[in-house]
């Protein structure tokens, strides 16, 4: 591998995805008491964000890694990225089940599970829109690293035209991706006045059954 920090890190997510994966198939089942519960679901989600903190440093890593390496570590991190996915859904949902078993009113257990699925959507269009953000911007510092370089090197003519066809690609590509990001943002500040619109119209309706209806 080219990175030792790489492989420093990917131990270091694979012990944690390893420590979820025992606290949610078998911990989780094993509580006796709710309290007990809910300590166990606040390490898994330590655990999941410590996962997902390592990941971004392991995207970074990559974009410093030759080429030849890149395949390799960026698979790998895929499958990370998809394995986290996979317990962050199975940890919404014994979240939600631990909060529903404290509350035996079914109609407020509905709402309950309205409001922590419209946070989980905010939290992972926000962190998503913050990852893609700083790709967007690394990117951006790479294109003026390689002009830069450029500059000081000019071993030979056809190397540096070389040099500039690919320099002007990957900066079009840059220019892509925040036109793209543009319309990723727009779109999701739209689904998220969406979402509060639909927690307020709920909300409200439970007050007026509430407090008028009786």
């Amino acid at each position: 591998m080219s990175s030792h920090k790489f492989e420093l890190l990917d131990e270091e997510v694979e012990a944690l995805l390893d420590q979820v994966t025992d606290k949610l198939e078998c911990g989780v089942g094993q509580c006796k008491s709710q309290e007990e519960r809910k300590k166990l679901l606040l390490e898994i989600e330590r655990s999941l964000k410590d996962a997902n903190d390592s990941l971004l440093e392991m995207d970074i890593e990559i974009r410093k890694a030759p080429l030849d390496y890149r395949n390799t570590m960026t698979s790998k991190v895929q499958r990370y990225h998809n394995e986290l996915l996979r317990y962050q859904k199975r940890f919404e949902q014994e979240k939600w089940t631990h909060s529903t078993a404290q509350d035996s009113n079914t109609f407020d257990a509905e709402i309950r599970k309205q409001v922590i699925q419209g946070n989980a959507i905010l939290d992972r269009t926000s962190a998503s829109i913050a990852n893609s953000t700083k790709i967007v911007i690394e990117n951006v510092h790479i294109g003026t690293d390689v002009l830069g370089e450029l500059g000081t090197q000019r071993e030979t003519l056809t190397r540096t035209r070389d040099r500039l066809i690919d320099t002007d690609a990957e900066l079009s590509r840059s220019r892509r991706i925040i036109r793209s990001m543009s319309h990723h943002v727009l779109y999701n500040k739209v689904l998220l006045i969406v979402i509060i619109l639909l927690e307020c119209a709920i909300l409200g309706a439970v007050i007026y059954w509430k407090f008028f209806m009786k």
